[in-house]
C-alpha cells in the first residue's frame, strides 16, 4: 500500500526515498555483522549515503562525470564497491557477508537507474508484483501442501511444493501483467520464471547470511516480518538482473 502511494507520487520521490531507505538496510546489515557498531562502520555508512545520494541527484538531474572509461552508473558503482571491499578486507569477512553486502550496493544503484528510465516506474511496479506473489504463493504452498524440505540446511521453512507452486503462480501472474512491461506471451513467461527464481535465491542468499550469524531475523522494524533485509532480500539478485537485462 505504502509501495502503492509512492508510485503515485513518482519520480523523484521515488528515487529520494529508496536512496534513504538503503542506508537504514546497510546500518542493519552492519548491525548484524557485530554486536556494537563501531565508528568505522557508521563512517562506512555515512560516506555509502553520500554516494548513494550523490547518485540519485545525478540521475534525477542528469549530470554526467567527464569519465574516459566508464558511464555515470559504472563509476559510481565501482567507488562504492571498492570503498566497500577494503572495509570487508579489514574486518576479514566470510564469503557470504563479502557477497551480500557488495550485491546489495549494486541492487540499490540498480534500482536508481531503472527508476530513472522512461519505463522506471512500471518496472519496478512489475517487479513488487512478483517478488511478492512468489513470497506469498510458496509460503501459502508450503503450508497446505509442503512435505519435503528444499534446503533444510539454509532454511526448515521452505519446501519443494511450496517453491514449485510459487514459481508457476509467478509465472502466471508475469503473464497477466505483461502489458507493465510492453511484454509479449513468450517474453512474459520468460521472465516470470527467471524472477520467481531469482526472488528464492535472494530469499536463501540472505537466509545462509542469517545462519551463518546466528539469528531468526534480520531485526524487528516491521512486526511480524522482522527487518528491512527480510522484506527486501528477494530483489536482491532481482533488480540487477532487471537493470542488465532491460536497460
Amino acid at each position: 500500500f505504502f509501495f502503492l502511494i509512492l508510485i503515485l507520487l513518482g519520480n523523484p520521490y521515488v528515487s529520494i526515498f529508496f536512496s534513504i531507505l538503503f542506508s537504514f538496510v546497510f546500518f542493519e546489515y552492519e548491525k548484524l555483522t557485530s554486536k556494537i557498531v563501531k565508528k568505522s562502520q557508521v563512517f562506512k555508512i555515512l560516506f555509502l549515503q553520500v554516494i548513494f545520494l550523490f547518485f540519485t541527484i545525478f540521475k534525477i538531474y542528469k549530470i554526467e562525470i567527464v569519465s574516459l572509461f566508464f558511464n555515470n552508473d559504472i563509476t559510481f558503482i565501482l567507488i562504492a564497491v571498492f570503498f566497500n571491499i577494503i572495509f570487508l578486507f579489514y574486518k576479514k569477512s566470510n564469503f557470504i557477508n563479502f557477497f551480500l553486502s557488495n550485491l546489495i550496493i549494486v541492487s540499490f544503484f540498480s534500482l536508481i537507474v531503472i527508476l530513472q528510465s522512461p519505463n522506471g516506474l512500471y518496472t519496478i511496479l512489475y517487479a513488487v508484483i512478483l517478488v511478492s506473489t512468489m513470497d506469498i504463493f510458496a509460503y501459502l504452498g508450503g503450508k497446505l501442501f509442503g512435505k519435503r524440505k528444499i534446503i533444510p540446511a539454509i532454511s526448515k521453512g521452505k519446501t519443494i511444493e511450496g517453491t514449485f507452486i510459487g514459481l508457476a503462480s509467478t509465472i502466471l501472474i508475469s503473464y497477466f501483467i505483461k502489458d507493465l512491461m510492453n511484454f509479449n506471451d513468450i517474453y512474459s513467461l520468460i521472465y516470470g520464471f527467471f524472477i520467481g527464481i531469482l526472488a528464492f535465491c535472494g530469499d536463501l542468499l540472505e537466509s545462509a547470511f542469517k545462519r551463518k550469524i546466528g539469528v531468526k531475523d534480520s531485526g524487528k522494524l516491521i512486526p511480524g516480518h522482522g527487518g528491512l533485509m527480510d522484506r527486501f532480500d528477494g530483489y536482491f539478485l532481482v533488480i540487477p538482473f532487471l537493470y542488465i537485462s532491460i536497460n
